[in-house]
């Protein structure tokens, strides 16, 4: 189902660049791209708001219990200093933690740059804990800001696109041209859209299994470039 999903976005966005041709398509993917990338200036704006109401924040702290990770190498290591851990050790408590991508990356640089020292957050559970709650903020934060700006730059180049009667078109190749771009543009909507799986596995973690079952979707789970963009803070 995942896979057939994913074909049917992608022959989608070709049959769109298809029939709008190759600088309609350009522009389009042109704009797709600009309002991810100032979303992503923009995630502290709504990650702020959502992290200054105390119910709110202390009930995702509590709620994504970021402890079990720790847990399953030692339910002792919780309670342990991280700065006491040595990168070996660390790396180990990571690998059996089992953490959605790019969550074990996001604790593993937040343990190393003592990234919450100034809050006193000091201990290996309240770093993964600490740590997951952010990551999930931010995701959730971009992909609100990237759908407003995006529905809003799309918005003006239908109006532009209106008001000329239609963008010009190539005179050759035009349709190669625009079939490729959509198909490209497809991708990195798939990529955007594939940034929601770390926050569904942190919550439903056994949604892992059907997702690497999945050819299509395990590749764009694995190697999304976007993913690691997000800030960890």
């Amino acid at each position: 189902m995942v896979d057939l999903a994913i074909l049917i976005l992608l022959g989608l966005c070709v049959l769109a660049g298809y029939y709008r041709g190759t600088i309609y398509a350009a522009i389009n993917f042109g704009v797709t791209l600009v309002s991810f990338f100032l979303a992503l200036l923009l995630i502290p704006s709504v990650a702020g708001i959502i992290k200054g109401s105390d119910t709110l924040y202390k009930g995702m702290l509590y709620y994504f219990e970021g402890y079990e990770y720790v847990s399953a190498t030692s339910v002792e290591r919780v309670h342990e200093l991280a700065s006491n851990l040595s990168e070996q050790e660390l790396d180990q408590l990571i690998d059996n933690a089992n953490m959605p991508i790019p969550m074990g990356d996001a604790v593993r640089k937040n343990i190393r740059h003592a990234a919450y020292a100034k809050k006193g957050i000091v201990t290996l559970g309240d770093y993964f804990n600490q740590t997951i709650v952010d990551v999930v903020i931010n995701i959730v934060s971009l992909l609100v800001l990237f759908i407003v700006i995006r529905l809003v730059l799309g918005w003006i180049l239908r109006v532009v696109d209106f008001s000329m009667e239609g963008l010009p078109v190539m005179s050759r190749y035009d349709a190669a041209f625009s079939c490729g771009i959509g198909f490209l543009h497809g991708v990195l909507l798939l990529y955007i859209v594939f940034l929601l799986t770390p926050v569904v596995l942190t919550v439903v973690a056994p949604l892992e299994k059907y997702l690497y079952e999945s050819v299509l979707g395990g590749f764009f789970y694995r190697v999304d470039p976007l993913l690691w963009l997000i800030p960890t803070t």
